[in-house]
This record gives structure tokens, C-alpha cells and sequence, in this order.
């Protein structure tokens, strides 16, 4: 395989492109082509000039290529396993991580599908996130909606199934060089509002035959568990319909035929959260404060499931063996506005200062490493993540741009390494790493910023 990969580049070297399978649909039009050449490959727009570098640097990548992870050293108290969905910078971010990584943790940095054609993977992007250590580890993003998403895919051909669909995804894992035997793995995007309804286009039963395809591949592969994420859409801090969405959720969760049927197929089940910073920088707040509210809106799945009937025995231990909330550090991002109707779906709201940001994500990692300190027995455990998604909403200049950038992977690093480290380790190392006399968790001081009460319901269930 790695010689196919290093063959294709050859080809574009000579302004070959690669034709797509007939059965798979036809492409979108493309972007236009990254500046990174491995990133520009793998969308198939590389500039010839570039694509023997780029081969280049794939060659050392699968060169250095680590041995499966020891164990982790005995005094690790907590095992970290930090997970990132990204939609750019996936290998910045994981530099960053590589640089300054905790000893008791594993990374997951999810690496999305081509441009043009989301059911077709990335071909060399994995061995440069697998060469950067034993503990960094690519995943591979299935798609599930846009034009091009494996939902097209579906439905593109007659007797397509979903089954048939996760059995594919792990089928193209294998053919990209993705290693399971060193804790690669897949990432499912996503259970969105339709599969909490059980509605179209992804019903439970949907996606109960996809996920039974991308953990046995079909019975040709080895079983792996992934990473499965719950959508944002309509499940914003700022949607207007709080109550609704938590009835919906209540009606959910009482399907114990689909949970009983998933909870084997999901290592790690994700809420994707992405906090608001205008429901965050209070002026004047306190850290406890900004915590609690933190806490009520990241884990509102966690804390109602936990206050649910006893019926609910077998969703509530997948929760408590697998949950975590994912948080948003994504900057400068615009987010769902106004507060009110009509909505629809992004990241939370991030238009602050970079200073602030830091202050956000640093108070985060500090919110979801002091709720598992306080309910030990259940998630998020030593589960921790953020959604990657830098968007240049401030149109800072290409290095302000890129030093940005890298100060926020820094300090994410930095909180997780210290929150989750060996020994002692407490939510107090994602604030101050120790001997810095260094204080990211002082808040923020965003106009008309105030905390929303309304998620501290899901501590009872109606």
C-alpha cells in the first residue's frame, strides 16, 4: 500500500490524475488546492511541482512510523484519551500535542475526508500523524451528509446498504494503511437530530447496521470500536427550545433495542457541545461559577442520563464507559446567531480577543477534568476533546495568522498535559502548569455575556 501511495504521487508528478471508481458518484467541483502539498495530494489537485517533495516527506513519514504504545507508567492515576475532531490544521494540532504530551494519555485526531468526494479517505495524511509518536493517533472521519457523504453514496446505487456502507469505510481504512493493531480507529459524523427522532435520512435502524459495518468490516477485518459522534445542530447552548430538545433526548434514551445494539460497537461516545463564549465571559464571574455553567451545558447528556429511571440501566453504563462532551476550540468562530429563531447549527460563538480564547479553552479542559474528579464512577473518566476548526473571521495576516494558531494548539496541549498527567494531577494543571506562576483561568469579559440557567435541568428527568 505504501508503495501505491508513493506511486500516485508520481503520477501527478507527471499531471496524472487518478480517475474515481465507477460506482462511486461523480465529484463536486474542487476548492481550490491548499498550500500544503501533502494536503493538496490527497485532494488530488497537487501542483506537479510540488508532488515529489510531497512524496518525499510521505517516505520519511511511513519511515518512521512507531511501534504499538507501551503500557502507560504505574503512577498514572488516570488514563487521558483526548479526542479532536478537525476540519483543517490536523497536523499542526497534533505537533502540538506530540510536543507536549501527557505520559497517562492517548490522542485521537480525526482526519477528514477528501474535498471534492467525502466517501473517499486521505492517503498519506495518516502516516504523518502516525509518525509523530506511539501515542498520537490518526483517525479516519466518515462522513455521513453533504452532497458527496456516504448517505449519497447509499443511495447513489440500487441494493446499496448501510451495512454495506460502514463495511466499505473499513475496507478503504485497510487500503489507506490505517493500523488497527495500534489503536487507529474510525470516527462516525454523525447521530444527528433525525437518528434522535428516528426519522430520516439516519434512523436508529440506519444506524445500527452502519455501526455493526464499521466494527466487524464485514467479518473480513478485525473488529475495531470507534468513535461515534452526537451532533450539534439544534442542540446549541443558545437554542430557544431547551425543554423540547430534552424530551426529545428522555425519548432517546429509553430505546434500550438501539443502545443494547451499539454500546459493543462505540470505544468513545461524544456530545459535540462547542461552549459559547457569551454564555462564558461574565465580567466579574467567578471561576466556580463559570465551571458550574460550564459543567451544566458540556455533561447535560451525562447528568440526565444519571438521573434517569432505572430502566435505563444499559444506556447508563455505555454512558458512563464511554461519554465525553467535546469543546470547542474553535477561533474566531461566528457561531449560530441570532440567540434566538431562526437557528441552525455551527460552533459556539468565539469572537474574542486570543487571549480570551486561551482563558476559554484553558477553562474547558478545567470544567471536564473537575467533573470527573467529582463523580469518579462514571464519565467523562479521563476522556477529554475539542472540535478543530480555525476559521480567519478576523482576517489577521498569513503569520498573526499562523502564530495564532499554534498558541491555541500550545495551550490545549498544555491543559491537557497538566490536568491528566502522572501523580497528582488535578483540574488545577489545565489553569496553572506547575512552577509557570501562570493563572489561564481568569474568565473573560464579553458585552451583554451571561450564564443560561436552563441547562442545570437535566439534573432531573421530567
Amino acid at each position: 500500500m505504501r508503495r501505491l501511495v508513493l506511486f500516485i504521487a508520481l503520477l501527478f508528478s507527471l499531471g496524472v490524475a487518478a480517475l474515481p471508481a465507477a460506482a462511486d458518484p461523480p465529484p463536486v467541483p474542487e476548492p481550490a488546492c491548499p498550500g500544503d502539498p501533502l494536503v493538496a495530494l490527497d485532494d488530488g489537485c497537487a501542483d506537479p511541482s510540488v508532488a515529489p517533495e510531497a512524496a518525499a516527506t510521505l517516505a520519511q513519514a511511513q519511515a518512521a512510523a512507531p511501534a504499538f504504545a507501551e503500557d502507560l507508567p504505574p503512577w498514572c492515576r488516570l488514563h487521558a484519551e483526548a479526542v479532536f475532531w478537525t476540519a483543517s490544521d490536523w497536523l499542526l494540532l497534533s505537533q502540538a500535542l506530540a510536543a507536549d504530551p501527557s505520559p497517562c494519555a492517548d490522542y485521537y485526531v480525526s482526519i477528514p475526508p477528501q474535498a471534492a468526494d467525502k466517501t473517499l479517505l486521505r492517503g498519506a495524511q495518516d502516516d504523518l500523524v502516525r509518525a509523530l509518536g506511539p501515542h498520537i493517533h490518526p483517525v479516519a472521519e466518515m462522513t455521513l451528509g453533504t452532497l458527496t457523504g456516504w448517505d449519497h453514496w447509499v443511495h447513489a446505487v440500487p441494493g446499496r446498504t448501510w451495512f454495506g456502507a460502514g463495511v466499505e469505510f473499513r475496507r478503504r481504512m485497510a487500503a489507506a494503511g490505517y493500523r488497527f493493531d495500534l489503536g487507529e480507529t474510525w470516527l462516525l459524523n454523525e447521530f444527528d437530530r433525525s437518528t434522535r427522532r428516528d426519522e430520516a435520512p439516519y434512523t436508529r435502524a440506519a444506524m445500527r447496521d452502519l455501526l455493526r459495518g464499521l466494527y466487524d468490516g464485514g467479518g473480513t477485518l478485525q473488529p475495531v470500536q470507534g468513535i461515534v459522534e452526537i451532533g450539534i445542530a439544534y442542540t446549541h447552548q443558545n437554542i430557544p427550545d431547551v425543554a423540547g430538545y430534552k424530551a426529545e433526548l428522555e425519548g432517546w434514551l429509553q430505546d434500550a433495542e438501539f443502545w443494547d445494539d451499539v454500546a459493543g460497537k462505540i470505544k468513545i461516545l461524544t456530545k459535540e457541545a462547542y461552549p459559547d463564549a457569551r454564555f462564558w465571559a461574565v465580567a466579574g464571574s467567578s471561576r466556580h461559577d463559570r465551571t458550574s455553567h460550564l459543567s451544566d451545558y458540556m455533561e447535560h447528556l451525562n447528568n440526565l442520563v444519571e438521573a434517569g429511571p432505572r430502566s435505563l440501566s444499559g444506556v447508563r453504563e455505555l454512558i458512563r464507559n464511554t461519554f465525553m462532551p467535546l469543546g470547542n476550540a474553535t477561533w474566531p468562530a461566528l457561531g449560530p446567531d441570532p440567540y434566538t429563531p431562526p437557528f441552525c447549527c455551527g460552533h459556539g460563538w468565539t469572537m474574542i480577543p486570543l487571549e480570551e480564547e486561551l482563558h476559554f479553552i484553558s477553562e474547558q479542559v478545567y470544567a471536564v477534568r473537575h467533573y470527573a474528579g467529582a463523580n469518579p464512577h462514571g464519565a467523562p473518566a479521563g476522556r477529554v476533546g475539542f472540535s478543530w476548526q480555525p476559521t480567519n473571521n478576523f482576517d489577521l495576516p498569513p503569520a498573526e495568522w499562523l502564530a495564532a494558531r499554534q498558541a491555541i494548539a500550545a495551550r490545549i496541549a498544555s491543559a491537557i498535559h497538566y490536568a491528566y498527567r502522572e501523580g497528582g494531577a488535578s483540574a488545577e494543571g489545565a489553569c496553572s502548569p506547575p512552577g509557570s506562576g501562570v493563572d489561564w483561568c481568569v474568565g473573560g469579559d464579553v458585552t451583554g455575556a451571561a450564564f443560561d440557567p436552563r441547562w442545570a435541568t437535566f439534573d432531573s428527568w421530567d
